[in-house]
């Protein structure tokens, strides 16, 4: 060890990783960021190396709540009971179902925003099957998910680096996702008491948040779509009204980067009209709300809707009376 240290200009490396290492640091320590070591986490906070699977449990203590969980009691559409039955909470909730098809999205996430998350948490089904037809393959890919590792063919690993490298050409994309990743924005609702999460893909230091997200249709439809369907603005929102109360400081740009997952990866960068994130905050609102409530009384209900009369739609009326061959009366 002392040969290493006392070799020519070593001390100017050794100075240069530890002044390295020092500026991360205080800068983390400026961003009043936190590291986790383990353990439930008692105070708000931006926490770096909050493992996904900490983050998605019983990480808090309390009861907690991420964007997801959020979306899926946002009236009118969501459902209480739909939540609880899959929710870490619920000690008799269903067995996790894996679906297949969200490999790619969160693959795509992975390495992109974390190479070593991807080494770690991916395999690739080896070349000599095809398919998984056959004993070997199904015993191995057993095998490899009884492991926690998610299991991706190798088409999948040509969409993923046509994906990266139709990024990669984007100096504005690229810029986009910089700042700091995978880091876990945890604080307490102060007027319900109950805990809350989000982990955007990147915090850059302008001003601004940004959100990766995989689609099968980039295009102005399809990212309309998407955002409100599945409710992406209040992932933002989430995300914007964490970061306020915790750093004091307001983000004032929302971007959205849809790539599509087949050739010729198409993407599309959108910025998010404040207004559709100013929705998203009173989405939140009430869904934290309904979260709060559910909680202190042990009970959660099927769809809000439930006993309320159905009704036709505009547009059903509309396409009714437009159409000739349909008598104005049913006499």
């Amino acid at each position: 060890m002392a040969k290493i240290i006392d070799r020519p200009g070593s001390e100017k490396v050794l100075g240069s990783k530890y002044n390295s290492i020092m500026e991360r640091i205080v800068q983390q320590r400026a961003n009043g960021e936190k590291m986790y070591d383990g353990g439930k986490i008692t105070g708000p906070g931006v926490w770096a190396r909050v493992p996904m699977s900490v983050y998605h449990s019983d990480c808090c203590d309390g009861p907690s709540i991420s964007s997801s969980g959020l979306r899926q009691l946002t009236p009118p559409n969501g459902c209480p009971l739909q939540y609880w039955d899959q929710s870490y909470l619920n000690p008799n909730r269903a067995p996790e179902e894996t679906k297949e098809h969200f490999n790619l999205g969160r693959a795509v996430h992975t390495l992109l925003l974390s190479e070593d998350g991807f080494r770690n948490e991916y395999v690739i089904r080896p070349t000599e099957w095809k398919d998984w037809r056959t004993k070997d393959s199904q015993e191995w890919k057993s095998a490899q998910m009884d492991a926690g590792k998610t299991v991706l063919v190798p088409d999948d690993i040509i969409n993923i680096q046509g994906m990266a490298e139709r990024i990669s050409g984007d100096q504005t994309f690229v810029d986009l996702l910089r700042g700091r990743i995978e880091r876990s924005i945890i604080w307490k609702d102060e007027k319900t008491g109950v805990w809350l999460k989000s982990r955007p893909d990147s915090i850059p230091a302008d001003g601004f948040i940004a959100d990766l997200k995989t689609t099968s249709d980039a295009s102005e439809i399809g990212c309309q779509r998407s955002t409100i369907g599945y409710g992406y603005h209040m992932q933002l929102a989430l995300a914007c009204m964490g970061l306020g109360i915790l750093t004091k400081k307001r983000v004032t740009d929302h971007v959205l980067l849809f790539i599509e997952t087949k050739r010729p990866w198409a993407y599309n960068i959108k910025p998010i009209d404040p207004q559709l994130i100013d929705l998203g905050m009173r989405q939140l609102r009430a869904a934290i709300n309904v979260f709060a409530e559910c909680i202190g009384s042990g009970v959660w209900p099927t769809y809000y809707g439930s006993g309320v009369t159905l009704s036709s739609p505009d547009w059903f009326d509309k396409q009714i009376e437009r159409e000739p061959s349909i008598p104005s009366e049913a006499a």
